[in-house]
């Protein structure tokens, strides 16, 4: 197969979905030696040399701004697609070029947050992946889900044939495990300013992550006499303003801090520093983090939000995303409780190892073939 991969929908600052085009790409380059691949991307989005092997060529595309990206994406992309005699064209981001392409198509949707929760999102940008995901889903041969939830909520929200869609996981980068580089943490540690001791948050500042109960829940922890501080890593998404606010407005100013974005072999670093990691988000498409903090044997709280709960498959402490003060029980059990701890490190190690990017490029190939055989008009 001649295979064409868009990836110019990666920011500068990877999280989410960018994280999971740069992994994927990287692995297929490792594992998939038969197949012939074209990757659309902006020239800083890959290390070239990753991705230097016979049948593999990085397709550098330049594209100053996202509406730019779009354009090219709806004008440019199919004629490259024409003149390279491209079988599939996977679009791992929601959106499709609407015009034919000239090859079949596999499309990657993360979640459907934007119809079940609305209003956790601007309304432009909302209407924009409301109507950019279901133009995917009415052009594509093949989808692909990120989890059994996604996939239900891509058949029952977008009127896909569950026959249409499949299930491919996630996986932690090879990066996160556990690490005993002392001196490399402790210099990670100076870089951000982060306390000796702290529960870990990680994800965009945007009200769906839900970083707002977490820190309604911080004063009750407090209150147990626990010394830990809270570090919050994200980059500033959209409506976040109310987050530090609530900071302000609590009085915990000193006791929250704000790292923003990561790099990931900092975030490695951050994870293992932690004492806990705690993850209230109201819905996730997969739940990468908690799996990242898990393989670096961090114990976990999360929310019972349907996706983590099958990620996470009783390998963390799950309760009500919006219950502050369940939050709080839980977290100062898994801080205070070492039998718990250790359980929860040990079935956390064991829960990450289960996934791994190659079988998620293993099976992205399939999806492949699956889409180049279909039948589907």
């Amino acid at each position: 197969m001649r295979i064409a991969i868009d990836a110019t929908s990666v920011p500068r600052q990877r999280a989410g979905a960018g994280t999971y085009i740069c992994n994927l790409v990287q692995a297929l380059a490792q594992v998939d030696r038969e197949n012939t691949y074209f990757v659309f991307a902006k020239r800083e989005t890959f290390d070239g040399r990753s991705l230097q092997r016979d049948g593999f060529r990085l397709v550098p595309v330049r594209l100053p701004s996202r509406l730019a990206r779009m354009l090219w994406e709806q004008a440019m992309l199919p004629l490259h697609l024409s003149r390279l005699g491209v079988d599939v064209l996977h679009s791992p981001h929601y959106t499709t070029p609407l015009a034919s392409a000239g090859c079949r198509r596999v499309v990657t949707f993360h979640d459907v947050t934007f119809f079940l929760l609305p209003r956790r999102y601007p309304v432009l940008r909302r209407l924009y992946f409301q109507g950019a995901s279901r133009a995917g889903a009415r052009l594509a041969d093949l989808a692909i889900a990120v989890s059994e939830t996604v996939r239900g909520d891509v058949v029952r929200h977008l009127g896909l044939p569950a026959e249409t869609v499949r299930t491919v996981p996630l996986a932690p980068g090879p990066g996160f495990q556990p690490l005993e580089d002392s001196a490399r943490m402790e210099a990670v540690r100076s870089r951000y300013g982060l306390p000796p001791r702290f529960i870990l948050n990680v994800g965009t500042l945007e009200p769906g992550k839900n970083q707002a109960t977490l820190v309604r829940a911080f004063p009750r922890l407090k209150g147990e006499g626990l010394e830990q501080g809270l570090v919050i890593a994200g980059q500033k998404g959209w409506m976040y303003e109310k987050l530090f606010r609530l900071v302000d407005g609590l009085g915990l100013r000193d006791d929250v801090r704000f790292v923003g974005h990561l790099p990931e072999d900092d975030l490695a670093a951050v994870y293992n520093m932690a004492d806990l990691f705690v993850f209230p988000s109201l819905y996730e498409g997969f739940g990468l983090p908690p799996l990242e903090a898990m393989a670096c044997g961090l114990p976990v709280v999360a929310s019972s939000a349907p996706a983590l709960a099958e990620v996470l498959d009783g390998a963390a402490l799950l309760v009500d995303a919006c219950d502050a003060s369940a939050l709080a029980e839980a977290s100062a059990k898994a801080l205070k409780d070492k039998r718990l701890r250790s359980r929860l490190r040990r079935q956390g190690l064991k829960r990450a190892s289960q996934f791994s990017w190659e079988r998620t490029a293993r099976g992205t190939v399939a999806a492949y073939e699956a889409a180049l055989s279909s039948t589907r008009d």
